[in-house]
């Protein structure tokens, strides 16, 4: 079985965006697909599927760089973060890399509070510059179904929470290798791992309006 792989044309010719529904265990597109621990297939409230995370050993590790060629780009996930304070306070639930060169990497990560609230953390590094984006006032409740979306266009890094822009900062992005891999629920050398579902993650080559 595999989780489906939407690809879809969007509004200006050469934009395309993949989307991942997590609705199964196996396999992405025919992409390799470690799967760590023993994540669950849920139904949400709305009637659709979800992977669940128990915070503890689940993850997903894809054999694939979706936004290897992209020189700016979109990366949203729909996720449900449980409450986990203080034993999964720092969670690195998206991660892109190259094993063999940790200097270039991308991480979208939550941070959760002792106010059953959570915000986000986003990260960009190359060889010649880091930034990390992160602001503890502007937090979210747990429990509740929520997008993330982290942007890069024109030498600008943004997160946005639900279509609102939170977070901005400069640095040049320096492609990372097109033999990378991309870690869901977990960063890539298994620590800091992820507490609740994920209905989706979509990477687009472009930047569109935020919905």
């Amino acid at each position: 079985m595999s989780i489906v792989c939407i690809l879809m044309l969007m509004g200006c010719a050469g934009t395309k965006t993949e989307e991942w529904q997590l609705n199964q265990l196996e396999g992405i597109s025919g992409y390799s697909t470690t799967v760590l621990g023993n994540p669950a297939i849920i139904e949400t409230e709305e009637g659709k599927k979800a992977m669940a995370f128990d915070g503890v050993d689940d993850g997903l590790l894809l054999h694939t760089n979706p936004i290897a060629g992209a020189d700016e780009f979109t990366i949203e996930i729909v996720f449900k973060p449980y409450p986990g304070y203080p034993a999964n306070r720092e969670q690195r639930f998206l991660h892109i890399q190259d094993p063999q060169n940790d200097q270039r990497r991308i991480l979208m990560e939550l941070r959760l509070n002792d106010r059953g609230e959570w915000y986000p953390d986003l990260f960009m590094r190359t060889e010649n510059e880091a930034l990390t984006l992160i602001d503890s006032t502007k937090t979210h409740p747990v429990n509740a179904w929520a997008q993330l979306r982290l942007t890069y266009q024109d030498g600008q890094l943004k997160g946005y929470v639900n279509g609102k822009e939170e977070l901005s900062g400069q640095i040049r992005y320096l492609p990372v290798s097109p033999i990378a891999k991309t870690s869901i629920g977990v960063r890539m050398n298994k620590v800091s791992w992820f507490k609740g579902a994920i209905q989706s993650v979509s990477f687009t080559s472009g930047v569109p309006e935020p919905k």
